[in-house]
């Protein structure tokens, strides 16, 4: 009887089983503030350090940067002013345009009355 009663019962591998205490010097090192504090320092430096490495051999450092956008905003000004020189709208279409605006705009306030 005892034989059977053994054989039905279920049994569940507890996961203090399976897991082993790691390296105390590794666990306390994990555990310690200070110490995970000053990983985070070094790996942000590392970080910063490797980032100004590949600033400067792709040539994009903080002022070249800003070249480029003075060079992109004067270019989309030349090509501004040169596009309000060549393409003047006819007076006459000026016209036709704001006699249809002055219509709506009066249609629209007889509705809101």
């Amino acid at each position: 009887m005892m034989r059977e009663d053994f054989d039905k019962t279920i049994r569940i591998p507890v996961v203090t089983d399976l897991v082993r205490a790691g390296d105390a010097a590794i666990v306390e090192q994990v555990k310690n503030p200070y110490a995970r504090q000053q990983r985070r320092q070094v790996f942000e430096q590392r970080l910063k350090e490797r980032i100004d490495e590949l600033k400067s051999a792709t040539g994009q450092d903080e002022y070249s940067g800003l070249a480029r956008a003075h060079a992109i905003r004067s270019e989309g000004h030349q090509q501004a002013a040169t596009q309000a020189h060549s393409s003047r709208i006819d007076p006459s279409v000026e016209k036709h345009i704001d006699k249809a605006r002055d219509d709506l705009i009066r249609e629209l306030s007889t509705l809101l009355k």
